[in-house]
């Protein structure tokens, strides 16, 4: 046998595989997307456009753009409630309207609601 394999060996040399990347490797954006990419989606999102879209747009998950954002140290905007929302809330309840029914017309949860009014201490909860 080892006489066959050496002539097989001789025949058909020992065929080198490529080198392959690493799982570790393939799933980090920055070789998935490159520097420059990441450095746009970063000053994308400073210039307040959403996690959400900017994700999608570069096809990975939203998790993975808020890990990218944490890592360069990028303070992540309050969710929630615009500051346009904010004034209409505002400004139904001090036209008497309840909680409830400013949730549905702004279209917020009751609770987002209750607990901004709360915050502002314009609320009499």
């Amino acid at each position: 046998m080892d006489a066959l394999d050496a002539a097989l060996a001789s025949v058909n040399p020992p065929v080198v595989m490529p080198r392959v990347m690493t799982a570790r490797s393939r799933y980090r954006l920055v070789d998935r997307l490159g520097k420059a990419k990441l450095d746009e989606i970063v000053a994308r999102y400073e210039a307040g456009e959403s996690t959400t879209s900017l994700a999608a747009e570069a096809g990975i998950a939203k998790s993975s753009l808020l890990r990218l954002l944490d890592e360069r140290g990028i303070a992540r905007r309050k969710q929630g409630l615009t500051p346009a929302k904010e004034r209409q809330i505002l400004k139904l309840r001090q036209e008497g309207m309840v909680i409830r029914a400013i949730a549905k017309q702004v279209g917020v949860s009751y609770d987002t609601a209750r607990l901004f009014l709360l915050e502002d201490g314009k609320s009499s909860v």
